[in-house]
């Protein structure tokens, strides 16, 4: 089922009249969650149990670095008159190697799940190419690996969510099934954006009313991300793939033609990405979901940092928050010790 068949269409009207004829406001999320699990399980289903793992362990650390957090400070307040400040700052960095060490479980645990199903095979291989040049007697076994539905998006979301937890910036969740919506909220779930807890979280468990003027405007942005994506990227496709057909093609034209080609792929892959983006947030405001904007006009950039801050903005501004910053930091301390 694909953003912009029909079946989605009707899918998602369906999925926004059962959502708001429910009375019941503080269960509407169950909507979108049964919706969620529809829409995974028919494009999907047989690699369900890897985003099932993914929200599962990561709610659990959660929760479990949560209790250590918790558990910690209370020994610490009883301990207050007992101890010197030597001893304190001896007991905090002991818990936070602690927690670093349990953060750091559920880091590598998903992330070496998508790195191995994205690049097992391309490293198994570059292995038995190296090998080979060698004459070394050995092949590396090539897996049949299939990338589940949307394990990039979900997984990024999911660890920023645990490095939040980490740094005591939200509270973990509780209840599994809202945990799992938030990993799984089907319309980002294929092009993202890629969200946090604090900006995304509320939003989908707090419930709706319906809002003539949301609606509009979500209908708005779905049309334009339809356009994006049928009139341009796919009639651009056609042009692209009638010089990039065979390699022999590259010889019947001329060097403006093969110039407006690349840039024409640049455009195309840009409204297809873009297009699904609107699309995503249009759907999710609908419900009154309002997902963070991710492009920003990037190819009128005036600046190279400009326009790696206008393209993928939610990816850059994962990557800053959640990597660069904290190795700044650490750099400077280093530094400074």
């Amino acid at each position: 089922m694909t953003y912009t068949s029909i079946k989605f269409i009707l899918f998602v009207l369906a999925t926004a009249l059962l959502y708001f004829v429910i009375p019941w406001k503080k269960y509407r999320w169950t909507v979108l969650l049964a919706a969620s699990a529809i829409f995974y399980c028919l494009a999907s289903y047989k690699y369900a149990v890897f985003i099932l793992f993914t929200a599962l362990s990561t709610m659990l650390i959660g929760l479990w670095l949560d209790n250590v957090t918790r558990k910690s400070k209370a020994l610490l307040k009883s301990k207050k008159a007992e101890w010197d400040r030597e001893q304190k700052k001896a007991f905090k960095n002991k818990l936070k190697i602690k927690k670093r060490r349990i953060m750091a479980l559920c880091l590598i645990l998903n992330f070496g799940i998508l790195a191995f199903l994205k690049y097992y095979n391309f490293f198994a291989g570059s292995l038995n190419d190296l090998l080979g040049s060698m004459r070394i007697d050995f092949s590396a076994p090539t897996l049949k690996l299939f990338l589940p539905l949307g394990i990039s998006f979900y997984t990024f979301q999911s660890m920023g969510y645990i490095v939040d937890v980490y740094r005591e910036k939200v509270k973990p969740q509780t209840n599994p099934f809202k945990f799992l919506l938030f990993v799984s909220f089907f319309p980002q779930i294929i092009q993202g954006p890629i969200s946090n807890y604090t900006q995304l979280g509320h939003q989908l468990f707090e419930g709706h009313d319906f809002n003539f003027t949301q609606f509009k405007y979500g209908s708005q942005l779905i049309l334009w991300g339809f356009f994006k994506k049928l009139v341009i990227a796919d009639r651009a496709v056609v042009a692209i793939n009638a010089v990039t057909a065979t390699p022999q093609g590259y010889n019947k034209y001329s060097g403006t033609t093969l110039t407006f080609t690349i840039l024409l792929y640049a455009f195309q892959l840009y409204t297809d990405f873009s297009g699904g983006i609107d699309i995503s947030r249009g759907v999710a405001q609908l419900f009154g979901i309002d997902l963070i904007d991710n492009f920003k006009r990037p190819y009128f950039s005036e600046s190279i940092n400009e326009y790696w801050g206008r393209l993928h903005i939610s990816l850059g501004a994962w990557m800053q928050d959640y990597i660069f910053n904290p190795l700044a930091i650490s750099s400077a301390f280093l530094n400074a010790s």
